[in-house]
């Protein structure tokens, strides 16, 4: 049944505006670090961006959102990211941890991530940059300021982790499909492929950056190859390797821990569960939420925690460390549920029900695509459901969590059987007393609500953040990793399959649009570029379209600032509210 957060006895019952508000400023710790004096930092917003903040107060006060802070020792500094408008172009900072005076590191138009010291050499930082075409690793000399490109994989490197005498290095090539492991000697100044088995993926990061995978005790990865489903493995410096966990359900993230136990991340309908494999047996830390960003500090295992009612505390071991992401706010939290798509087969999902009789129904459509919706706090769901919607956010085929097989159902299909599956969604409201259904999502979310507004007549209303438009300009003008990715997931380049991309294109049935649309975009979005939407606005404004634009001139591929999420949430409840 559906639980709902409620307000203590005579505590106020805001508004609807009041609501929103409250929760639009839960934002949720992005990044942490801990110091040797035992001093945890992390990054929280405050003013309108993201700064370092410790237990005493705010670090930081520099321009953009500094984030995800890493201790830089034997230069008794910490070193973190910043960016500036959401454009991703991350520059990489040294910030004195008594000051709080910033020194760029790496200052240039690339996105630099993922920095990390050598385990033998404070002076040597390798990070991951798109600075050559797709996503590379290199390594910084902090004392000569030099950086040297390391991987020589056609596929864009997701993660790395350094040998513990800080010779190797070991990194994922590939972001979900065919990924592989490749192996860089430093000293031989050599890169070779170390796991690749066939028809399957070997990764240790997905959501995290693959910190900590190797050990004394050797690298530990997730392999599909002989479930389908992502298993723990272990392997030594040969390149053999064993399962030492199955059960057939999706794991990502693992890392070691420093009593040598394997602290990972496991998928359960919407939960991302927190669990440690210690001597063959399994502990689970966090069994509901949404947990990440795991890290092994001093014998604890320290990771960031989201539920429906929390929007990404700090915690240790199961303790809230950092409470940055609660919010004070009435909440829903989702009854998972089935139910069957056109095929007979079932697609699982979260239902928010509201306490009272519904007004309408929205299907919420998350990103990727591949991804999954996940118990956490997503406000403008909870904000729906607070202004009488019922809220289903489906996980259709291509969705993570439920092996290979399904992941990969949507290749060379994307706005296909995956959308018929929304679609389904959407019968399924309608079948529970919803008269009228509305559709939602953001970026490949984004791109299934257009879809689902022009090549569909199955809702009634609908509303794109950051949405694909036309799948051939999307890849010209996003970054090329991205292009990469989404060509593959297409199965052919604009030249090599026309007609799928035209098909799949939600520019190509603007004319059929007959329902009211909201387009909301982010000016500084590297990944689904302003001239989407732009496309789309002036398809649809030639015609008797009933649509509304808004544009952030401030932000990236998403709404994060507090200003912003207000008048977005604002603006997307009127908008359903208005058409029921």
């Amino acid at each position: 049944m559906t639980a709902h957060k409620t307000p203590a006895e005579g505590q106020h019952v805001e508004s609807l505006s009041e609501y929103v508000h409250r929760l639009a400023g839960a934002h949720g710790v992005s990044g942490y670090t801990k110091m040797p004096d035992d001093t945890v930092v992390y990054a929280a917003y405050g003013d309108g961006d993201y700064d370092l903040w410790t237990s005493e107060g705010r670090l930081t006060h520099a321009d953009g959102d500094i984030t995800s802070p890493t201790w830089l020792r034997g230069h008794e500094s910490i070193l973190a990211y910043r960016d500036v408008d959401g454009n991703e172009q991350f520059d990489l900072l040294k910030i004195d941890p008594e000051t709080g005076a910033v020194t760029p590191v790496v200052d240039d138009q690339f996105l630099n991530v993922n920095a990390r010291q050598a385990p033998t050499d404070p002076n040597r930082i390798a990070f991951i940059s798109n600075r050559d075409r797709s996503l590379d690793l290199y390594t910084y000399d902090i004392d000569e300021g030099t950086i040297t490109k390391q991987s020589e994989a056609d596929e864009p490197v997701m993660g790395y982790a350094w040998s513990p005498d800080g010779h190797r290095i070991v990194y994922q090539a590939g972001t979900f499909d065919d990924s592989a492991l490749q192996l860089v000697d430093l000293h031989l100044d050599r890169d070779d492929v170390f796991i690749d088995e066939p028809d399957s993926e070997q990764s240790f990061a997905f959501t995290d950056d693959g910190d900590g995978a190797w050990s004394e005790d050797g690298i530990v990865f997730t392999t599909n190859h002989e479930t389908g489903y992502r298993e723990l493995a272990v392997t030594d410096g040969d390149g053999d390797y064993r399962l030492c966990y199955v059960n057939n359900h999706d794991k990502y993230d693992p890392q070691w821990t420093d009593e040598g136990d394997i602290a990972f991340i496991e998928a359960r309908g919407g939960d991302r569960r927190l669990c440690v494999l210690s001597d063959g047996d399994v502990t689970t830390v966090e069994r509901t939420g949404m947990n990440m960003d795991l890290k092994s500090i001093d014998g604890d295992v320290y990771y960031k925690h989201w539920s429906p009612a929390t929007a990404g505390d700090l915690r240790r071991d199961g303790a809230t460390v950092v409470e940055e992401g609660q919010v004070d706010v009435q909440t829903v939290f989702p009854e998972e549920i089935t139910y069957e798509s056109f095929d007979g087969r079932e697609i699982a999902a979260r239902l928010y029900r509201p306490e009272d009789e519904p007004l309408g129904g929205v299907v919420k459509v998350h990103g990727g695509p591949e991804a999954q919706h996940y118990n956490r706090l997503d406000i403008v769901t909870q904000t729906l459901v607070r202004a009488g919607f019922e809220v289903l956010a489906p996980d259709f085929r291509g969705s993570l969590g439920y092996g290979r097989d399904f992941r990969k159902a949507s290749d060379g299909d994307l706005g296909g059987d995956d959308l018929t599956d929304v679609v389904a969604a959407a019968a399924y409201l309608r079948n529970r007393g919803r008269d009228q259904v509305g559709i939602l999502g953001a970026s490949y979310g984004g791109y299934m609500a257009l879809m689902g507004v022009g090549a569909t007549d199955a809702f009634d209303m609908g509303a794109s953040v950051c949405g694909v438009v036309n799948w051939e300009t999307t890849i010209e003008e996003a970054r090329q990793y991205l292009g990469d990715v989404l060509i593959r997931k297409l199965q052919g380049t604009p030249e090599e399959k026309p007609v799928l991309y035209e098909e799949r294109s939600p520019i190509t049935y603007t004319d059929d649009i007959d329902v009211p649309l909201l387009i909301v975009q982010g000016a500084n979005d590297p990944r689904v570029p302003k001239s989407e939407a732009e496309q789309l606005v002036s398809s649809v404004e030639k015609r008797d379209v009933d649509y509304e634009y808004l544009l952030f001139e401030d932000e990236g591929h998403g709404v994060e600032r507090t200003e912003n999420r207000i008048e977005y949430i604002t603006r997307t409840v009127e908008f359903f509210s208005s058409h029921v």
